[in-house]
C-alpha cells in the first residue's frame, strides 16, 4: 500500500458549513474527478491501489453521502463518512489507478485530481515524485476554469519541464539599505518581509521547491543573486524592490523584465540605480557587452515567458493596489541578465510617497502583497504548464 499526504494551509478560512459538489469527467486518455467547496477547506490525501481517501479539516455536506457514478471508464462510487468532526470522501474504483496529477483552483475552490489506469505490472506511482504529478494552485482570472476539458497529454508533457523550483530575491540587505523613506523605512526591510513571505505561501500551498537569495539582513551582490538561482536551476526568478522617485506624486506598482534598451527614460535610470548597488558592478551601459551577456544566456527563450509573467504579477497588484496601471517595462538590470530563465523584478510601489510608505510600514498590506504576487506567480506557472505539454 502506498500512501502519500497533501496539506494545504489556507490562512483565515473560516469553519463554516462547508458543502461539497463532485463530479468527474473521462477525456481520451485519463479521468478527472472534481471536489468543489463553496469555500477553501486544508485537506490531506491517502491513497492505496484501489481507493484515494480525501480528508477534510471539517464535516463537510456533499449532495449525497454515495455517488455512484455510471458512466465512468475508472470511478465506481464516493462514499461520503463523518469521523472525529471530519468529513472523509473515500472514491472507489473500477481496476487499479494511478494519479496522473492533481491541483487545486481557486474561484470557487476545487481539488482536482487526474487519473489514469494503472498497469498490473506497474507499482502505483506516487505523484509527489512524478514529473506531472506536483500539486499546483491557480487563480484563474475567471471561475469557468475548462476543468471538465482533454487538456493533458503525457507524451507531451516531457517536452518542457513543469516549474520546480523557483527563486525569489528580497532585494538590497546589509549595508545595502536601498530606498530609504521619510520616516527612515528602509527597502532592505520590506523586500526581505515580503520574499519570505511568498516563499511560504508557494511552499504551502503549491508544494514547489523554493530558494531565497537571503532570509536575513544580509549583503548579497547582484551577480551572486543571478547565481543562486542559475546553480539551483531554478525555473523562475523573482527581485522584490521597492521604488523611489523625486515625483512625491509618483503611485502604484511596477513589473520589469529585461531588455537591452529601456522602456522610457524613468525605466531605464531606474535600472542603472539597481546596478550602482555595489561598487563591484562597475560600467554596464556598453552596448556591446549587454548583446554578450543577452546573447550569451539566451535571453530570447526567456524573455516572451519573462514578459508573460512580468504581466500576471502586474496585473495582481493592480487590483490590491487600485492603481491605474503603469504597465510591465523592460529595463537593463543587472540582477535579470544572466538569468537562465524567466526572470522578472517587481517594483512594489513608491516609498518616496507619504501614502504608500504608510502602507508599506503596515505588515498586514505586505501580507496582501505577497498573496498578490503568489497569485501572479501561480496564473504563470498554470500558463507555463499549459503551453509545455
Amino acid at each position: 500500500k502506498t500512501s502519500l499526504f497533501f496539506f494545504f494551509l489556507l490562512i483565515g478560512i473560516p469553519l463554516l458549513s462547508l458543502t461539497i459538489n463532485i463530479r468527474t469527467f473521462d477525456h481520451d486518455g485519463f479521468t478527472r474527478i472534481v471536489f468543489e467547496g463553496d469555500q477553501g477547506f486544508q485537506f490531506k490525501t491517502n491513497l492505496s491501489s484501489s481507493r484515494l481517501n480525501l480528508e477534510l479539516d471539517r464535516i463537510a455536506h456533499p449532495e449525497e453521502d454515495v455517488l455512484l457514478i455510471i458512466n465512468s471508464k475508472l470511478v465506481d462510487k464516493v462514499v461520503h463518512i463523518k469521523e472525529n468532526q471530519k468529513s472523509v470522501f473515500s472514491v472507489f474504483f473500477k481496476q487499479e489507478f494511478e494519479i496522473q496529477r492533481n491541483f487545486v483552483l481557486e474561484r470557487p475552490f476545487r481539488v482536482v485530481f487526474d487519473l489514469v489506469k494503472s498497469e498490473k505490472s506497474q507499482q502505483v506511482r506516487d505523484p509527489l515524485k512524478s514529473s506531472s504529478g506536483k500539486i499546483f494552485q491557480d487563480s484563474p482570472q475567471n471561475s469557468d476554469e475548462p476543468e471538465n476539458q482533454a487538456n493533458f497529454d503525457s507524451s507531451q508533457s516531457k517536452q518542457k519541464k513543469s516549474i520546480e523550483t523557483i527563486c525569489i530575491d528580497p532585494g538590497h540587505g546589509g549595508s545595502d539599505f536601498g530606498a530609504i523613506g521619510q520616516s527612515n523605512l528602509k527597502e532592505k526591510d520590506i523586500t526581505l518581509k515580503v520574499g519570505k513571505t511568498i516563499k511560504r505561501i508557494i511552499e504551502s500551498r503549491l508544494g514547489i521547491r523554493v530558494i531565497i537569495t537571503r532570509d536575513k539582513d544580509s549583503e548579497v551582490s547582484l551577480n551572486s543573486r543571478v547565481s543562486i538561482a542559475n546553480n539551483q536551476k531554478a525555473d523562475m526568478f523573482i527581485s522584490i524592490h521597492v521604488n523611489s522617485s523625486f515625483r512625491k506624486a509618483a503611485r502604484g506598482p511596477e513589473t520589469f523584465f529585461v531588455s537591452l534598451k529601456a522602456t522610457d527614460q524613468e525605466s531605464f535610470d531606474l535600472a542603472q540605480k539597481e546596478n550602482r548597488s555595489f561598487d563591484e558592478i562597475g560600467q554596464i551601459t556598453e552596448k556591446d557587452d549587454l548583446k554578450m551577456i543577452l546573447w550569451n544566456m539566451a535571453q530570447t527563450e526567456f524573455i516572451r515567458e519573462s514578459s508573460k509573467l512580468a504581466e500576471y504579477i502586474q496585473n495582481e497588484l493592480n487590483v490590491l493596489m487600485h492603481t491605474i496601471n503603469r504597465g510591465v517595462k523592460q529595463a537593463p538590470f543587472r540582477v535579470l541578465m544572466r538569468a537562465a530563465m524567466p526572470a522578472v523584478l517587481v517594483e512594489i510601489s513608491f516609498i518616496s510617497n507619504p501614502v504608500e510608505e504608510r502602507k508599506l510600514k503596515d505588515d498586514s498590506f505586505l501580507q496582501k502583497v505577497a498573496r498578490s504576487i503568489y497569485n501572479g506567480i501561480s496564473k504563470f506557472i498554470y500558463y507555463h504548464d499549459t503551453m509545455n505539454r
